[in-house]
């Protein structure tokens, strides 16, 4: 992230949850008219170009600095084996947002059982309170725009720090807003309840042993606060590295990575 992003945020949209600190354990998204479940992680400082944060860089769980990659060996029942590329572009407008910046994460998906390409663009912001969130996806078949849905508020996509206390949890209500490729639009409201189970896990996986990740769950809830069949994702992140491995309604597995400082 970059002084580019200077005052792209508006002031109505921030709510601060702390420096570099997740929000505290059983919490709920505090903004849920819109925007930002937290204050974003923008450079500078007392001046006014940012509000002195800077992302968590090295130590972060979800890096986002450009020109980073990761690959996945991916075993999914449905589309079978197959590789996900996934690259940080860098920061830019959210498409139909104006003077709304984000970090532009490109997914690619070569799924060879079926002969797709597919492809998702996604708009990432790191927040003060630890939290990743997603502003905006664009999802793409064979170069086709498929859907493009966006939030509110933004969604939970990660966690970028360690909570200071453990089990931590917290709960998420958005607003899903989405247009299908042929115009046509849809809205849910899904709730998700995300976990972070425990720290200094280790992991193997083709690109190495890591003795360090952090374990987290992320349900799907109905109305009820039941978790849906099939709707519980587990993952392990690394500090400095991001995503090592992915359990849940498939299996992805780190086979190399190439984080920027």
């Amino acid at each position: 992230m970059r002084r580019g992003w200077v005052a792209v945020f508006a002031a109505g949209w921030l709510v601060a949850c702390g420096s570099n600190s997740l929000p505290a354990g059983d919490s709920q998204d505090p903004t849920p008219g819109g925007g930002l479940p937290g204050e974003p992680v923008l450079p500078g400082g007392p001046d006014g170009q940012g509000n002195g944060e800077e992302p968590t860089g090295s130590q972060s769980l979800w890096p986002l600095t450009a020109g980073s990659t990761w690959t996945y060996d991916i075993q999914d029942p449905v589309d079978g084996d197959f590789q996900k590329q996934v690259t940080v572009v860098g920061p830019g407008e959210v498409p139909d947002q104006p003077g709304i910046n984000a970090v532009q994460v490109h997914s690619r998906q070569d799924r060879v059982r079926n002969g797709t390409l597919y492809e998702e663009y996604s708009w990432q912001v790191e927040l003060t309170n630890g939290l990743v969130v997603r502003l905006r996806e664009d999802d793409y078949r064979n170069g086709q725009q498929v859907r493009s849905t966006t939030w509110s508020p933004a969604t939970v996509k990660a966690v970028a720090s360690v909570p200071d206390a453990l089990p931590w949890t917290y709960k998420s209500d958005v607003l899903e807003h989405i247009t299908l490729g042929d115009g046509s639009k849809d809205q849910k409201d899904p709730t998700y309840i995300w976990k972070v189970l425990e720290s200094g896990v280790t992991v193997t996986t083709r690109a190495g042993t890591f003795t360090n990740a952090v374990k987290i769950q992320r349900d799907k809830v109905n109305n009820n606060g039941e978790v849906k069949p099939d709707k519980t994702r587990f993952y392990w992140l690394v500090p400095g590295i991001g995503k090592v491995r992915e359990e849940g309604e498939r299996t992805e597995d780190l086979a190399a990575y190439d984080v920027k400082p």
